[in-house]
């Protein structure tokens, strides 16, 4: 009997010794930096190594998933995804081994669920992500539940509720039925909260970087609300690695200073290298500054990237440095027309250059100069480019549309708002009819110079009327960045 006990105390020891863990130790926290750093064959060895010290931490699987979600992230590969996703259900269930009151188990697997969300988005999978949304969002809803203190859990549930925020009034039903909800507010205090708590705390460092890349990514391309970044500024400054270098190149084109967003693109060549998009940035923010090799970073972008976004918005840039740089109209005609055999139309920016494909016309070459200008913070260049040209320029009602538009945006962000105001309100009233997005986005605007001021009525009503313009042009990310407005005003 002795030695039955003695045998099965053994047997608990031998049990208790290789039960599955999450350890986040030193060389987790270096494989994780290595994945945000986009250096994905380092990580590899490194959770590899990981892997042959201690079988039964299954921080690795965690860390592998991250690695593949980063990897499609940047390169849409779609060969890729497809081998990839067939991981996915393995990595949850061997997570599934995890304690029940291990914090890591619910995160992981909500991260994990979140990650094949937003990949399958890239591809179209809709259904599949909708999924992945409504699976990742109650696991780490439960997570903030049982463990409210665990800090991690925030950055991701933030991420979450700030995306649900954002989906437009007829769709909520949609969140609804998912059993999902949340505000811009809540997600946006979320990952801010996460910042506070986590300064001065080394253990946390891939969680601050992380999540100051989506605070920037969401303030500039979602809520239209650059303004609030500068207190995280200096922050973003101190970090390094492709996903920053996105990070800080945006945001000082938001800010105006693209002569020195071009200059860290061009002193950055691995992060361009690791991060494609990036020459796609670099190229656009080169034209609006005319210059003659624009070209050359939109061609790399076009070599170096496998997938579909931005494909046909880089061709369409790429006929604009002929029209405008080259003064080659043959030439703008021959790129253009090619548009319509690469990419996709998933985002704003694509539709608009396969719309202008269809179209046959060449743009009006003073006003897209002026766009390009003031897209690139060059605010008195584009002035100069309206004010030298004459009445005889403007062919068509929708150009005269722009041309108030364009005045209307740079004396906005010159700061003259009375001259901003009426030439919006003069957008607005001329161009309610229009297909194009001038008069919607300027109603946008408005919004945002009456919130600034504090005239929260007529804030109210110039978001509200965002919706009734019949533009097909950015209507989507109009009518986001208008309930973002919405919501920040008071009741």
């Amino acid at each position: 009997m002795r030695f039955l006990l003695l045998f099965g105390l053994v047997l608990s020891l031998i049990g208790n010794a290789s039960a599955q863990h999450f350890t986040t130790d030193q060389n987790y926290n270096d494989a994780y930096s290595l994945l945000l750093d986009l250096k994905f064959d380092e990580a590899s060895r490194k959770i590899q190594a990981m892997r042959l010290a201690d079988e039964q931490n299954l921080a690795t699987v965690y860390l592998e998933d991250l690695a593949d979600f980063l990897f499609i992230v940047v390169t849409e590969d779609e060969t890729q995804f497809n081998q990839r996703k067939e991981h996915k259900q393995k990595r949850l269930e061997l997570l599934g081994e995890l304690p029940s009151d291990s914090p890591h188990r619910l995160l992981a697997e909500g991260e994990i669920y979140l990650h094949w969300a937003f990949s399958s988005m890239r591809f179209g999978e809709y259904l599949s992500a909708a999924q992945g949304i409504n699976k990742a969002f109650h696991s780490l809803e439960k997570n903030t539940k049982k463990h409210p203190d665990f800090l991690s859990t925030y950055k991701s549930m933030g991420l979450l509720h700030t995306l649900i925020g954002t989906v437009p009034d007829n769709y909520r039903w949609a969140t609804k039925l998912m059993g999902v909800d949340g505000t811009i507010e809540q997600g946006i205090g979320e990952m801010e909260m996460v910042l506070q708590r986590s300064a001065g705390k080394p253990e946390y460092q891939n969680v601050r970087k992380e999540t100051l890349f989506l605070l920037t990514f969401l303030h500039i391309n979602l809520l239209n609300d650059s303004e609030s970044l500068s207190k995280f500024q200096s922050l973003v400054e101190k970090e390094s690695g492709p996903l920053m270098d996105f990070a800080k190149a945006s945001l000082l084109k938001e800010q105006g200073k693209t002569d020195e967003a071009i200059a860290l693109l061009e002193n950055a060549p691995n992060s361009t290298k690791a991060f494609p998009y990036l020459n796609f940035l670099l190229g656009e923010m080169k034209l609006a500054r005319m210059d003659k090799d624009a070209n050359q970073p939109l061609k790399t972008f076009q070599l170096s990237f496998k997938g579909n976004s931005y494909v046909k918005a880089a061709q369409q840039k790429l006929a604009w440095h002929a029209l405008l740089i080259l003064d080659d109209e043959s030439a703008y005609r021959k790129l253009i027309s090619t548009v319509e055999s690469v990419g996709n139309t998933m985002l704003d920016e694509d539709k608009a250059a396969q719309k202008e494909c269809d179209s046959g016309q060449i743009p009006n070459k003073i006003l897209l100069k002026a766009r390009l200008q003031f897209d690139g913070g060059y605010y008195k260049e584009a002035l100069q480019t309206l004010i030298r040209s004459n009445s005889k320029s403007l062919n068509t009602k929708d150009e005269e549309l722009e041309f108030t538009y364009r005045l209307g945006r740079i004396h906005h962000e010159m700061g003259n708002l009375a001259d901003a105001i009426s030439y919006y309100n003069m957008t607005v009233e001329n161009g309610s009819e229009s297909k194009r997005y001038f008069a919607a986005n300027s109603s946008l605007m408005l919004g945002l110079i009456y919130e600034s001021l504090h005239q929260n009525e007529k804030a109210r009503k110039a978001f509200e009327a965002c919706s009734e313009f019949s533009n097909s042009e950015y209507r989507n990310s109009i009518n986001q960045k208008a309930k973002a407005g919405l919501l920040r005003l008071p009741n």
